[in-house]
């Protein structure tokens, strides 16, 4: 009896231990699990982060065009060729008078020889002389032919010009004429223009020539009172038409521009 009571005994143990084992064994699974979650969420989050954003959804437009509507495509603008400094016109008596911007121009005080037979006695006199003098309409430039005789190759012809009543003067370097020379004479031209601040109302512009060659030195000087210009100032007055004709007349005048309607 006490044999199998002993036996008994040691099965219960056993059994006990077994069980032990087991529960054991089922809390170190479930801690396995618990522990092996946040292993498996963590990645899922990984992977939500490395993917890609989804695009943005497209907006479809619609475009119409004026024409649909019934609209022009384009816009016609008018300007005007005149600039918007020019005077403003004043009526008188029915008639546009336009006012233009004052200018100044140059007026001779002097004559250049009228015909051959004085220029050549003034040449024989002193072997050179101004031929010719031109003056450009509305400006202050002057253009001087001067005729020197032929008295050897190496020759230089200058126009002295003052603009201070001679306090102080410059020497310009007229230039030959090609195929002017007649084997007696030869022609040179020199050119000059007054500008500010000498361009002005009042303005006293004087020159003389100077003839320069290895047989010597020789002046021409209108006779002993020089060559001698005056600066004068103009308004030029303008006597329009009708206002009625100056419409029509402004309007054949001015230029078309196509912009188009946004």
């Amino acid at each position: 009896m006490e044999g199998l009571d002993v036996q008994s005994h040691i099965k219960d143990r056993v059994m006990t231990e077994e069980q032990e084992d087991s529960e054991q064994n089922g809390e170190q699974d479930e801690g396995e699990t618990e522990a092996s979650s946040p292993v498996v969420s963590s990645t899922e989050e990984e992977t939500d982060e490395d993917s890609e954003p989804e695009p943005p959804p497209v907006i479809r437009r619609k475009v119409s065009f004026a024409d649909a509507f019934g609209l022009n495509l384009v816009s016609v603008k008018e300007f005007d060729n005149a600039e918007a400094t020019e005077p403003e016109p004043s009526w008188s008596n029915g008639r546009n008078i336009v006012k233009a911007a004052e200018e100044i121009y140059l007026s001779c005080l002097f004559t250049v020889p009228s015909s051959t037979e004085e220029l050549d006695q003034r040449l024989g006199e002193q072997m050179v002389e101004l031929e010719s003098i031109e003056l450009l309409p509305g400006t202050t430039t002057l253009r001087g032919i001067v005729r020197v005789v032929n008295l050897c190759y190496n020759k230089t012809v200058f126009a002295r010009l003052t603009l201070d009543r001679w306090s102080s003067y410059f020497d310009l370097l007229a230039d030959y004429v090609p195929g002017s020379s007649d084997r007696k004479t030869d022609r040179f031209t020199f050119r000059y223009t007054v500008v500010p601040p000498f361009e002005k109302e009042g303005t006293r512009v004087e020159f003389c020539l100077r003839y320069e060659t290895p047989m010597g030195t020789f002046w021409a000087n209108n006779k002993g009172m020089n060559y001698v210009m005056f600066c004068h100032q103009k308004a030029q007055v303008k006597e329009g038409v009708t206002q009625t004709e100056e419409e029509t007349s402004s309007y054949k005048s001015k230029r078309s521009c196509l912009k188009a309607n946004r």
